[in-house]
């Protein structure tokens, strides 16, 4: 969706703006393009994404207009301190994880490619797939599996892990897959695997705390008339960029207040306008060229 995110991210020439995950550079190559004096902001801890986006964006770089900050955009806020910058002109989240880290074999995030069980977007990062699937409690598993993966039959799923691990250590990502898999249906299991696999890299990375954390740093640091612009791709992303745009856009009145009764909203305290009342889908043509977009929704907001 690089053409509606450019759309409402509406790039001055020389703004100062974030992009929070830089992957292969594209969305990061589409907004120096817009720039004239303007400076981008670009986060990742993917050491492979880092080195392909630097070679990709080196002349960039070399000019100053790009500066490629290794670290999680739940730190945006000091980081960006941290260099002299106290606000911004837009920010861009594309979340999710990439093609290309799905596909590769080196930190195991699909069960359709055999490898350790890592996940860890971060490689500074401490708590692995491994660790959980091996060492956790039965409970702690069950209830990731079923808030992160929003899984039906995680019970049933984390009761057979701790049996298996009993016997033996479960060590890649085939094997939990072929575990997860016995006595059900073919047409059924790519999905509940997807579904658990995407509950074991939310865990591993905190992704949705650290989702959390970031956008309220951002609504802080957007200047009057900043935009910010974020694709989701499960409905748990979604829900928290939701959360935070109506309670920025429709703050509550402040129960002190002696006109409380009279409104549970305040909009004299919102800090947001709502660009995007429902979520924006991809085209069909996208999903055509790239199907794993059909998941995408994109919403937008601007400062007030």
């Amino acid at each position: 969706m690089l053409g509606e995110v450019l759309e409402h991210l509406d790039v001055k020439p020389n703004g100062i703006y974030v992009d929070t995950t830089l992957g292969g550079g594209g969305y990061a190559e589409a907004i120096l393009e817009r720039l004239e004096g303007g400076k981008l902001f670009a986060f990742d801890t993917d050491p492979a994404a880092l080195a392909q986006s630097t070679a990709r964006l080196q002349a960039e770089m070399t000019k100053g207009s790009l500066i490629i900050i290794d670290e999680n955009f739940g730190k945006i806020e000091e980081t960006l301190k941290a260099n002299e910058v106290a606000a911004i002109d837009g920010i861009v989240y594309d979340l999710g994880v990439s093609s290309n880290q799905l596909d590769t074999s080196s930190i195991g995030l699909s069960y359709r490619v055999e490898s350790r069980l890592d996940m860890r977007l971060d490689p500074r990062l401490e708590k692995t797939a491994y660790e959980i699937i091996n060492n956790f409690e039965e409970t702690k598993i069950k209830q990731i599996f079923r808030e992160f993966g929003e899984e039906p039959r995680a019970g049933l799923f984390a009761k057979r892990i701790v049996e298996t691990r009993s016997v033996h250590p479960i060590e890649t990502t085939t094997e939990l897959a072929d575990l997860l898999s016995r006595g059900i249906r073919e047409d059924k299991r790519s999905s509940i695997l997807s579904r658990i696999f995407q509950a074991l890299r939310i865990e591993v990375n905190d992704e949705l705390g650290q989702l959390a954390r970031s956008l309220e740093q951002a609504i802080r640091l957007l200047k009057p008339g900043g935009r910010m612009v974020v694709v989701s791709y499960h409905s748990l992303e979604d829900r928290i960029v939701k959360n935070a745009f109506q309670r920025a856009s429709a703050p509550k009145s402040d129960p002190s207040s002696p006109d409380f009764m009279k409104s549970s909203i305040d909009f004299s305290r919102a800090s947001l306008r709502l660009i995007t009342r429902k979520p924006l889908l991809p085209t069909d043509e996208e999903i055509g060229r790239n199907p794993r977009a059909r998941s995408a929704k994109l919403r937008a907001a601007e400062k007030i």
